[in-house]
Order: C-alpha cells, then structure tokens, then sequence
C-alpha cells in the first residue's frame, strides 16, 4: 500500500495577491478544488481517499503505478485549469509491519521536506514585445474585467476570472444568504456611509491547536494494527471539524442580517448604529448596495473567501470588522461543542484598511494579528479564544511589533532607558491587545469585555433617556482624554479635573487605578476603546 499526500504551497500570493475581489474569489475556488473535487475526481475507481482537511488530500493507493498516475492527472487538471497554482504531491510506500497511523504520518514528515526543499517558482516575464498583466506583471494573454473596464490578463488571472461563477454557486449552496440579498462582487461593494471614505476588515482566523488533534488521532493507532479504526477517527475528526466551521460562519451571517433595517429615506436596507442602546442619535450607518442592475439583490457587508475547514478569511465593512470576528469566535466555541464534541477554540486577526489598500498586504497583517493572538494564547498557557487588531489608515512599516513599539508605547520615565537594568526598560503600553475573547484569568485587564465597557461609555450607549451624551459627541473632550493618555497618569488626573469628572467609566473594578489615572502599572486600559469608537459597530446591544 502507498500513501498519498496532495498540498499546495505559496497559496496566500496567490489568492490575496490581488486588489480585485473577483480574482481573489476565484483564487481561492480553485485552490479548494485543487484539494477536493478535482483530486477526488482524478481517482482511480480502485483508489480509495482516507480524508480531506487542512488543505491537504490524503489517498491509499495498492501500488506505486496507481499512485503515478493519480499525481500524473491532478498535475495536469491543475496546470491546465490553474495555472500558477503551485501543487505539491507526495507518496511513500507502508513499510512491512507498520501501522496505517504511523505511514500517514512517516509521509507527511516526506512532504514537510519536500516542500522545504522545493525550488522556488521564477516565471518566464515575457519575450519581445508583451503587455503586462495588471494583476501579476506576467505576460498578458487576454483581457479581464467588465465591459467598461477592460485589462490585459495573464493565464493565471484569466482562470481565477473564469470560475467566478462556479466560485459564488459554491458559497450559495454552502452559505445561503437570505432571500433578496446577495454576496459583493467588488470591494466597493461592501457597504460605506455617505461623504466617508471606504474602508474594509479583512479577517482570519484559525482553529487553535488542530494539527495537535490529529496527532493526538495519529499517536492514539501508532500501535494499532486496526486501519478502519484509524480511518474512522481521522474522517471523523476532519467532518466535524469542517461542519462547525461552516455552521459558525452560517450563524455569524444570521447575527448580521438580524441587524439590518429597511431605511424609508434611502430606500435602502442598512446597519444603524446609535447611542442610548440602538434609540437615540446616530453614530454609524452603513447603507447597502443595491445590485439590481447586475441582477443581484442587496449587497451583503460580508464576503467570505476561505471557508470549508478551521481555517477561515473573510472581507467586511471596516467598522463591521471586529464584532464580526467576535461572533465567528463565539458560534466556533459552540457550534465545536455541539458537533465535534468538545469546545474548540480559535483565534482571530483583523486588519482595517482603506478600500483600495493592496489586498496583499492587509492579509499579510491580518494574518499577522492572528499570529500575534495564538503567540499571547500559547505564551500564558491560555485555553480561550484570543483576538488582534489593528487599523492600518495609513501606511505600513515594519511588523505589528515594532509599529507598537513605534506608535502604541510611552515612555513616561525616559532616564529609564540608559539603566542596564534587568529586566529592561520597555516602556508602557498603550493597548491592551492581543485580548482573550471572554474572561482572561491570568491577566483580568486583557479580556475584550474590558475594552468593549470602554467604548460603550465613549459611544454612550447605555445612557437613559433624562440623561446627556457624555463622550459621543464630544469630539474634542475625547481627543483632549487621548492625548493626556499618551503623557501619562498625572496628565490624566489633570484631564480629570479640568472636565469635573469623579473618574473614568469604569473597566475593571479589579484595577481602580484604571478611573483615576488611565492606568494600571504599564498598561493603559482606554486607548484601544478611544480608538475604536468610530470603528465599531456592535452586533449585539451588549457584550458578556
């Protein structure tokens, strides 16, 4: 017996390598076919599939001829319907006395190793006279894009436009939206308020320790002569997995849409946000894009573009960004519960950028803020849930640590900084993330329901009906808080006492320091709530 292993390498340049939403929806179909249904339909009838998850596709084959041509087919299927998509495939023989466990996981310590050996892709740019593709700077063998705005095209843009439809079928009959509605065909799409600039939330996140699981799976047979018993537990595991991650986005979507309002002036559905818990004066709306002209309904303000197992990224209206990762964490942990048997937890990374950002990087930074979550979660030996963020309005320079360092850090005692004291001086930090989702028992301040208490004060949302707007629309009030945050606790106090306030709104009644100083030791617990308030629009009234 052979196993055999398919994987693909170099998938994020490829699907987020883009600006335009309908080359990334095709990227990303094409790359789920390449793991799925084109490898299962490459299979000899005698060839059997042991499972499919984590973006690898993992068959027996009876002998090495059969495992040939399998990889012959698939290599073929992607090159011509795929090209730039690079394939990696691999198979090994089950050595005499070895348990299918420990074959599966001899080959994929192969394909670790082959992938690292690989060579890296140099594509031929061109010879004499071509035209550029927009997209990938290959030659141009086509034009792209709409009627009124054409583009030359390479091969590869060609085939990710050209399964755009196949891609939107997928998503329906996966992810139904409601009737009258539909998916955004383009970042524009996406929903914006009238006179701002538009901005989007791209967000990953990624089951926590999954790979683990199926090692644990592995572990548990690597003596167990059973292969259906291995096989049973491996397929199991993968399909359940996949269900809850497809039954959370589904009720993430439902969140949404129950959040949305026909508005009689626009002639629109659309989000309202507003103080006084949802009844008094407008803070955000976000109106919907009608499609009928292309034949669409309402554009949602959500686009998923991965999907289908633990790993997931979708697209959304910048300020829907962070409630809508929460939601995802949250229906994760349940709908892991309810299927897989246990609670499984995720990490999320968010990255705010204006509409037109290169999409490249805004995942690369998404990507990043997830890393930046599971680094926290791992590095306090947390079984939770954690989140990142952060709004990128501007450019980029560095990674989100030293942007942290550079933008997010005080330092209040600057003579600190030429001491060789141990450990050193590294300033104070302005935010509080990466955060847990619900409660932090190692570090009570970092949990997202302390941020959150603050931006409800700053958007005044839990105000009754006799009593004045605080913060909302206090514009300069709120800048002055900023900036006495960024020069420290006496200049907070000072804040304080200029506004005639007690304290702060409170945050964590464990740290009082927080109300009477903005701080507690080297943290500050408002800046992150300060910075949200324009960016963040609640799903629910409150949040636990």
């Amino acid at each position: 017996m052979y196993v055999v292993i398919v994987d693909t390498t170099q998938i994020q340049p490829y699907i987020f390598g883009s600006n335009r939403l309908k080359e990334n929806i095709g990227a990303s179909y094409l790359v789920a076919q390449a793991t799925d249904a084109w490898a299962e339909g490459c299979l000899p009838a005698h060839m059997k599939k042991l499972y499919a998850g984590g973006g690898n596709f993992v068959v027996l084959a009876d002998d090495e001829g059969s495992a040939q041509t399998f990889t012959r087919e698939l290599s073929k299927k992607v090159l011509a319907e795929a090209p730039g998509l690079q394939l990696v495939t691999t198979y090994r023989q089950r050595a005499q006395g070895e348990t299918l466990a420990t074959a599966v996981q001899n080959t994929f310590t192969q394909l670790a190793r082959q992938k690292q050996a690989r060579a890296h892709k140099e594509p031929l740019l061109g010879l004499g006279v071509t035209v550029m593709c927009r997209s990938t700077a290959l030659p141009a063998v086509g034009e792209g894009g709409d009627k009124d705005d054409r583009y030359p095209a390479s091969a590869e843009i060609l085939a990710k436009l050209g399964v755009n439809d196949d891609a939107r079928k997928r998503l329906i009959a996966t992810l139904r939206p409601p009737e009258g509605f539909s998916y955004p065909r383009d970042f524009d799409d996406l929903g914006r308020e009238k006179g701002e600039q538009s901005h989007i939330a791209v967000v990953h996140a990624d089951g926590n320790e999954m790979g683990k699981k199926f090692q644990d799976i592995i572990k548990e047979h690597l003596h167990n002569e059973d292969d259906e018993a291995y096989k049973v537990a491996v397929r199991l595991l993968s399909a359940r997995v996949q269900e809850a991650a497809i039954e959370a986005l589904k009720a993430t979507l439902d969140t949404l849409v129950k959040k949305l309002t026909w508005d009689e002036a626009e002639k629109r559905y659309v989000i309202r946000h507003a103080n006084r818990d949802g009844e008094g004066e407008l803070l955000a709306k976000i109106v919907l894009p009608d499609g009928k002209k292309d034949n669409e309904g309402y554009f949602l303000p959500f686009r998923p573009l991965v999907f289908g197992g633990d790993d997931v990224t979708f697209v959304c209206d910048g300020r829907l960004g962070i409630s809508l990762a929460i939601e995802y964490l949250k229906q994760f942990e349940i709908q892991t519960t309810a299927i897989v048997g246990e609670k499984l937890t995720a990490c999320a990374g968010i990255a705010i950028v204006k509409s037109h950002y290169p999409f490249a990087r805004a995942y690369g930074l998404a990507e990043e803020l997830c890393g930046s979550a599971k680094k926290y979660r791992t590095q306090n030996n947390l079984e939770a849930s954690c989140l990142d963020w952060h709004f990128a309005l501007t450019g980029l320079s560095g990674d989100i640590g030293e942007i942290r360092r550079r933008e997010y850090t005080t330092y209040q005692e600057p003579e600190k900084l030429k001491e060789e004291a141990t450990p050193r001086y590294k300033g104070e930090r302005l935010t509080l993330r990466p955060l847990t989702l619900n409660g932090n028992p190692v570090e009570t301040h970092r949990s997202f329901a302390v941020v959150y208490k603050g931006v409800a004060a700053f958007q005044d949302l839990e105000l009754v009906e006799d009593q004045e707007p605080q913060w909302s629309n206090r514009r300069n009030k709120v800048k002055a808080l900023r900036d006495a945050l960024r020069d420290g606790p006496v200049a907070v106090r000072r804040f304080i006492n200029m506004y005639n306030l007690t304290k702060l709104p409170p945050i964590d009644e464990s740290k009082g320091d927080f109300q009477s100083s903005g701080w507690w030791g080297n943290y500050c617990g408002y800046f992150d709530a300060i910075e949200m308030m324009d960016w963040f629009i609640p799903l629910e009234a409150k949040q636990s």
